[in-house]
């Protein structure tokens, strides 16, 4: 009788080992783009070799606005950067944003990561309010960034590839932001919000 009860707890035991937990803290929020292809979760990563290439075709069509950036660190490395949207939604507001990298150190298939195209750093993309003197970052907390994963969101050399970033919405109703990608390119400025 001891043997048979000590075996069903070895079993039962080796089974939870074999089935593995899941956590909900590397699901998206629930009004944040979805990229086929790409991983939606936090930002604080380090470097992986598990890049993903989208598979799904980017939408280029709503671009309002581009401007090239140099990769920190590559000078015959740029990004165009493709501002697409700034869309209040109740209590956050998203930005969405092309980035095509124009690699000069890479093959034209190979696989370049958001984070390749930032210098080997995640965007620290902000939304300035200058008439009420106020900056806007991706909401976060304690090692969660709700924004697109900059390591695993890749793209090929020269193919376009969606960054998005959720903010808290508006505080003063505003009807525009310059936006800051990275401090190495002039701002776009005026960007409209829509809603």
């Amino acid at each position: 009788m001891k043997r048979s009860l000590a075996l069903c707890a070895a079993g039962i035991l080796a089974l939870s080992a074999l089935t593995g937990c899941t956590s909900s803290a590397d699901e998206a929020p629930s009004n944040a783009p979805s990229t086929e292809g790409t991983s939606a979760s936090a930002t604080t990563q380090a470097p992986s070799a598990e890049s993903e290439t989208p598979t799904a075709a980017v939408d280029t069509s709503n671009v309002i606005a581009t401007k090239e950036f140099t990769v920190p660190g590559h000078k015959d490395d740029k990004v165009t950067v493709g501002i697409q949207s700034l869309k209040v939604e109740g209590k956050t507001m998203t930005l969405q944003y092309v980035l095509t990298p124009d690699f000069a150190s890479a093959s034209d298939s190979a696989a370049i990561s958001i984070y390749d195209m930032f210098g080997n750093s995640s965007p620290r993309t902000t939304l300035v309010d200058r008439e009420n003197l106020k900056e806007y970052s991706v909401i976060s907390d304690v090692g969660r960034t709700w924004a697109a994963d900059s390591v695993r969101t890749s793209t090929a050399n020269h193919e376009p590839v969606i960054w998005w970033g959720v903010y808290a919405a508006p505080e003063d109703g505003n009807e525009s932001f310059d936006i800051r990608v990275i401090d190495s390119m002039a701002e776009f400025t005026d960007v409209p919000v829509t809603r």
